[in-house]
């Protein structure tokens, strides 16, 4: 989308499909050239204060709750410090200049970094989510065997649901340059009483998305982690919203009327 001038200038590798990054360092401030052939979701995130001329086609900026559509020829201008979230559409190009000379220059060895600890908590929603996607089966076939049927068939598409992050994080882990690894898994507490396991369930999700809520923002420049990841949080946080439900249900018309609605 620039002109071929520009091809002379450092380029960066974000890893992102059709996003082409061209970057010049001067005595006062960092120079950007940015094109997007695809649409780039960038997550929230601050730097030092930074002008933007739009070349070519438009992007959607978000910050402080509003939202904001700029195309070809405008401009805009973000404080220092500010969070805020900008997708680039198809067809996009800006050139941006950012108020630190040595914008971007650890960042060979932060994303380092940083892939380290991802490829850690990868690895423990493997072994994690394996245990709890097993004790989930367990438990599907003895509320099963109670017929509670509607219960089982719920836990068992959890974790139908859980073997399949498993395996989009195992294949992250190898994408990574990681090494997957068959770790030992802690024995897990089997329940005969469904209310009393909804409970256990319950806190099990409420410590487990505390941990995974801190890992997505870990990932936040690891864009291909990151949607991986948000999907699963998104995906659990509705699973604790369900069993927050059920167990209201119980306290409102009590335990044997929801076993009736269990079966």
């Amino acid at each position: 989308m620039f002109h071929e001038i520009i091809k002379k200038v450092p380029s960066r590798n974000y890893g992102i499909d059709g996003l082409e990054v061209h970057v010049d360092h001067t005595s006062t401030g960092t120079v950007y050239f940015v094109s997007a052939e695809n649409e780039v979701a960038f997550p929230e995130h601050s730097h030092a204060a930074q002008w933007t001329i739009v070349v070519t086609g438009s992007c959607t900026f978000n910050a402080n709750g509003e939202s904001m559509v700029y195309s070809a020829g405008e401009t805009y201008f973000i404080p220092a410090g500010l969070k805020h979230q900008i997708t680039l559409h198809a067809g996009y190009s800006e050139v941006d200049y950012v108020d630190d000379p040595l914008d971007g220059e650890n960042e060979e060895e932060k994303i380092l970094s940083d892939c380290e600890k991802i490829i850690a908590g990868l690895q423990a929603i493997v072994t994690g989510l394996s245990q709890q996607a097993d004790g989930h089966v367990i438990q599907s076939r003895i509320f099963a065997a109670q017929g509670l049927n509607k219960l089982a068939k719920q836990y068992e598409d959890h974790a139908a649901e859980e073997r399949g992050y498993v395996l989009k994080c195992i294949d992250r882990i190898i994408d990574l340059g990681g090494e997957v690894k068959h770790e030992d898994k802690k024995c897990a507490p089997i329940y005969k009483d469904a209310v009393e396991y909804l409970k256990y369930d319950l806190q099990v999700s409420k410590d487990g998305l505390a941990w995974l809520g801190e890992l997505v923002q870990a990932a936040q420049c690891d864009y291909a982690t990151f949607d991986i990841l948000k999907e699963y949080y998104i995906d659990e946080e509705n699973d604790m919203r369900w069993t927050e439900q059920q167990l209201e249900l119980v306290e409102c018309i009590g335990k044997q009327n929801w076993y009736f609605t269990q079966i």
